[in-house]
């Protein structure tokens, strides 16, 4: 299980959809489909709210911007979807906790939680990848192709 957990607001959301889009788009869909073993989280900060979107369950998902926009709008909304779990409360990390930037320096083998801050929130990271530099939905791109590679060359 791979996780990308970000840390938003509803407000950063209104600022930013598309990037917010970007990242779901990347952290699920491969050009064959969906990936089954990963999630994408987005903590909302000012609500409280985690709001997951399953790999594995999710329907309805294309790669397009502005249906990915649509997309999360109606999951920040709180209104039902084929994998889309809402909960109330700080989101659970799965694995090891990486991030941009971290003292040490690790490519993550699932199950990890990879966490793009969007806004200010306390979590401590086991690693970082060195991909601050990039937008944060290349990072989850990039992050994605190299544990891909190092699955599929380590079986």
């Amino acid at each position: 299980m791979r996780r990308f957990l970000v840390f938003t607001t509803l407000e950063k959301f209104s600022q930013l959809p598309h990037i917010h889009a970007k990242i779901l788009v990347a952290g699920l869909l491969v050009s064959n489909g969906v990936r089954k073993d990963a999630e994408v989280a987005f903590y909302l900060v000012d609500r409280g709210v985690l709001v997951r979107i399953l790999g594995d369950r999710v329907r309805r998902l294309f790669p397009d911007e502005e249906s990915s926009v649509g997309f999360l709008r109606k999951a920040f909304s709180q209104r039902p979807q084929p994998g889309v779990v809402v909960k109330r409360g700080d989101p659970q990390l799965v694995g090891v906790v990486a991030g941009p930037y971290a003292p040490r320096r690790c490519l993550p083998s699932p199950p990890f939680t990879y966490v793009i801050p969007l806004v200010e929130y306390k979590v401590e990271y086991h690693c970082g990848v060195g991909l601050g530099d990039l937008p944060p939905h290349h990072q989850v791109a990039v992050l994605n192709i190299e544990v891909d590679r190092k699955t599929i060359y380590t079986e």
